[in-house]
């Protein structure tokens, strides 16, 4: 057998071996999907102790000792430079995680995705009763253990730095704070000056009452004038909305306000848009660590490109308000397009992120941001964490909260150890600005298109440089590699001063 061969051969090896850590995370998905949707509320205990079961079987797979001896061999062998750059980088992913998981114990896995088990559990109790103190004691565990990895992984390192890394790769604590401190002082006086403007939407174009079943077929017209394909995934509802699934099984979710369609209309286009990089991720790439998308901002970036580029556009209404008003009846016949568009993008800071709009929603995330690196360094204690949070809220958005419901308990992440993953929607934000600023140039008439129903060019260039590009790159290099430029906030904020003075006729 020659040298190259046996390297070719020892390639192959290694990407079976991923392919079966790969199938096994997706079944952990659809076990965690289930149990968000469908699963019966006795079944918490025992789904927390399967979750503990498979995801020790996963990382038993990730840090066999057979994987670090064929990396060290093919890294090693003469032939390594003739790989091509995508054999390069799916060895480099591979060995950057091995590396990672070879320093975490098992019991600790087993741990965090028994106490993510049972603290959602505990969540959406606490949620429903309004109740912070029913849901501290499972937010401390899980905030311990998320300590003990971030010590296991590197423990010269700020634990919310090591963290942050695992969602974005390459970037740092320093570098969102700068990026964030960029994008808090250009909102704040926009966000200003629209509150204060005379010409104010009138929302009850859309609160009106719209039954559930009317809702899901508006969802389900979503998914095709997206190509969202249902072949390859579903829409369910649960609590809080998300996206989970792998290239040909993936499923999103929503919820349904019967007196708002808005709130399930936008959370749809939003997992739609986290679906569409999944199902458009290159087939030839399907069970390889290049196969994924490269970093949590960048799927979010996809999600609110979808959500608020298209979904909030004149020239998408201009298509779709027939449509709307032929699946609803009678309820929005008397609506015209222009007082309607304005209505659905209006800005009013509010309590909830989810139901937040695009020009206070990143607000919401420095909140967290902010909250969550203060818990790291000890500068906080869990008992004070909704007198901060709401003092918080008032700063910076103006809201009284009146509940832990509509506080700190309104998003799941906390529950499953979610710390230093809210930076990601901000920054899928930032990265948004700086694509549109570029398709705009690439694709200047994609506008004219989406007036009669023509998504397909947008999508197809999302499709081309985000989804296929899968995880070749980091995020910071992908952003310049389509951009020519480096992540800047300029992009974003300059589009959100441009679209929201001409709604809110700012001078």
């Amino acid at each position: 057998m020659s040298k190259v061969t046996r390297e070719i051969d020892l390639y192959k090896k290694l990407l079976e071996k991923y392919k079966e850590i790969v199938l096994l995370n997706s079944i952990e998905m659809n076990i965690y999907w289930d149990m968000d949707t469908y699963m019966p509320e006795k079944g918490v205990e025992q789904r927390s102790e399967e979750l503990a079961i498979i995801s020790g079987l996963i990382h038993g797979k990730t840090i066999d000792p057979e994987i670090g001896a064929l990396l060290k061999e093919i890294k090693a062998n003469e032939n390594y430079e003739k790989l091509t750059p995508v054999e390069k980088r799916n060895i480099y992913l591979f060995q950057r995680d091995y590396d990672r998981n070879t320093k975490i114990p098992k019991e600790l896995v087993e741990a965090i995705s028994k106490q993510s088990a049972l603290g959602n559990s505990i969540w959406k109790k606490a949620f429903a009763e309004s109740d912070y103190e029913l849901f501290k004691p499972e937010l401390i565990k899980i905030f311990e253990l998320m300590k003990k990895l971030a010590n296991f992984l590197d423990p010269t390192k700020d634990p919310y730095d090591v963290l942050l890394d695992l969602n974005e790769p390459g970037f740092t604590r320093e570098i969102v704070d700068g990026l964030f401190d960029e994008l808090r002082d250009g909102l704040k006086p926009l966000i200003k000056a629209i509150v204060n403007s005379p010409k104010q939407p009138d929302y009850s174009l859309i609160e009106r009452a719209c039954p559930k079943d009317t809702q899901e077929k508006l969802s389900e017209e979503l998914a095709k004038v997206t190509n969202y394909d249902l072949n390859a995934g579903r829409i369910d509802e649960t609590v809080h909305p998300f996206t989970t699934g792998y290239y040909d099984d993936v499923r999103v979710t929503t919820n349904y306000h019967l007196d708002d369609f808005s709130s399930s209309f936008f959370s749809v286009l939003h997992e739609i848009g986290h679906a569409l990089y999944e199902q458009y991720l290159p087939q030839k790439h399907k069970y390889q660590p290049i196969g994924y998308s490269c970093s949590d901002g960048f799927h979010e970036s996809q999600s609110r490109f979808i959500e608020n580029f298209i979904g909030r556009s004149s020239e998408f209404w201009q298509y779709f308000l027939p449509k709307l008003k032929a699946i609803t009846g009678g309820i929005f016949e008397d609506v015209e397009l222009d007082p309607f568009v304005r209505a659905i993008n209006r800005v009013i800071p509010s309590k909830i992120r989810v139901e937040a709009d695009p020009v206070t929603y990143s607000m919401h995330v420095i909140i967290r941001h902010e909250i969550e690196k203060d818990l790291f360094a000890g500068k906080i204690s869990f008992d004070d964490l909704p007198q901060i949070w709401n003092s918080k809220m008032k700063e910076y958005l103006g809201v009284d909260i009146e509940n832990d419901a509509e506080g700190l308990l309104q998003d799941v992440h906390w529950s499953g150890g979610g710390f230093s993953s809210f930076p990601s929607y901000a920054i899928g934000n930032i990265i948004d600005g700086q694509l549109l600023w570029k398709m705009d140039q690439e694709i200047p008439d994609w506008r004219k298109d989406m007036q009669k129903g023509g998504l397909n060019k947008v999508i197809d260039w999302l499709k081309t440089k985000v989804h296929q590009m899968g995880n070749l790159y980091d995020p910071l290099e992908l952003v310049k590699k389509i951009t020519g430029e480096e992540l800047s906030t300029k992009y974003y904020l300059n589009y959100l001063r441009k679209e929201y003075s001409k709604i809110y006729e700012l001078k």
